[in-house]
């Protein structure tokens, strides 16, 4: 019994692999003559031939948001039916597939319609494709594609891109060759990731273009990896800002306040132009990163106003008076006494009702002390406002563009 088993595996295994040199010669020959590689593979010829597209993508390899040009590796498979192509495997050995250069048939022909090289045919003569005794044929060619793709930076660093690679089917309508997708999405069973960018999801679509010709859409929605951008574009924006307003710490008598402010701003409207360089150069929709930049360089403009203005206040002679605001303003932020109330700086003490009140005694501390303010003291006091308020202007103008960089993206 043991050894009827093992015959009839023999005598099986000696059909299926049992094909010749001659054999595989025999069938190319049969299957090759007569056969015209012009005519669609339609029984009736008033019918389409279905042809099935699916992308086995295997890495992005890069994106260059700048050119608005995608690159990718990508596995591309069609398949259609070819009933010319059918043969009976008992006839040729047991030979049940064949590979055959598709010069010998027909085959569709994609073009990339979205090119962003000289390269947009990918089913090239001298390929081959796998032929099925049943009528199946299978052709399979890697490639590296390069397409061009509308880049939307609005909300750089927290960009999301859609980019669209089609293929369109030259020569042929929809009423001859009918392109179909095998799945919604691309196949990612291969796709080894990327550095730079996270692949959210992608799509496949068939449309009907001009003509009855029909185009296979390809979606990539890609998302920028952000922790490369906050180290290198988002942190120097917030130190930028934030040492803006560190001038004011400055001693004035250094001789260094407006040429560290001149440098600040210079140091802005630079890294503003290496930002630009870096992004499409479009202004539709212009990126909300050259905003907050823009407001950073007004920023320090401004803060550069306010320390020569403040370095003339003083450098003022202190035998010239200051005005009775300024030194009011000055005692009720400076008085520990007063609880922030204004302070009189009349030298003749106060009202009468005042003393009669029993404040005479105070009012006469206060008076001595409107008297020792200065310019220099009304300056440095300054120095103190507008360094605590231009650094909490930066970290919450920082605060809202990223919240507005979030919540768009």
């Amino acid at each position: 019994m043991a050894f009827s088993v093992v015959l009839i595996i023999l005598l099986s295994s000696d059909v299926v692999f049992a094909a010749s040199l001659s054999d595989t010669e025999n069938l190319m020959s049969n299957l090759t003559n007569g056969y015209n590689v012009n005519i669609r593979p339609a029984v009736e010829q008033l019918s389409p031939v279905d042809v099935s597209v699916q992308l086995y993508l295997k890495s992005i390899i890069d994106f260059d948001d700048v050119q608005g040009i995608l690159s990718f590796t990508t596995g591309i498979r069609m398949t259609w039916m070819d009933y010319r192509l059918q043969w009976d495997p008992n006839g040729y050995g047991g030979l049940q597939t064949l590979s055959v250069p598709l010069s010998h048939i027909w085959f569709p022909q994609l073009f990339l319609s979205t090119p962003a090289t000289d390269r947009s045919y990918f089913a090239e003569s001298w390929s081959k494709a796998t032929l099925s005794n049943t009528g199946d044929v299978v052709y399979l060619e890697m490639a590296l594609i390069q397409s061009t793709c509308d880049v939307n930076v609005k909300y750089y660093p927290y960009d999301i891109q859609s980019c669209n690679t089609s293929f369109a089917l030259l020569g042929y309508t929809k009423t001859e060759v009918n392109l179909m997708r095998l799945e919604e999405s691309i196949d990612l069973t291969l796709y080894l990731g990327n550095s730079m960018w996270d692949l959210e999801s992608t799509h496949v679509s068939v449309e009907t273009i001009h003509g009855g010709i029909q185009e296979m859409l390809f979606t990539f929605n890609i998302r920028r990896k952000n922790e490369y951008s906050v180290v290198n574009v988002l942190l120097p924006i917030l130190f930028l800002g934030t040492l803006n307003a560190f001038v004011f710490l400055l001693i004035p008598e250094s001789g260094e306040r407006v040429g560290y402010s001149i440098t600040t701003l210079l140091a802005i409207a630079v890294y503003m132009t290496i930002i630009m360089s870096s992004l499409p150069q479009s202004s539709d929709p212009m990126p909300l990163i050259f905003y907050k930049l823009l407001v950073d360089l007004t920023y320090s403009a401004l803060i550069m106003v306010v320390v020569i203005l403040n370095m003339r206040l003083h450098g003022k002679d202190d035998n010239v008076p200051v005005p009775k605001s300024l030194v009011s303003f000055y005692l009720a932020l400076t008085c520990t006494d007063c609880g922030g109330k204004a302070v009189s700086p009349e030298s003749d003490g106060f009202t009468t009702d005042q003393i009669a009140k029993g404040w005479g005694e105070s009012n006469s501390m206060n008076s001595v002390d409107a008297q020792k303010v200065t310019w220099k003291k009304v300056s440095s006091l300054l120095d103190t406002i507008f360094f605590v308020l231009f650094v909490v202007l930066s970290i919450i103008s920082f605060a809202v563009f990223i919240a507005v960089m979030k919540v768009g993206a």
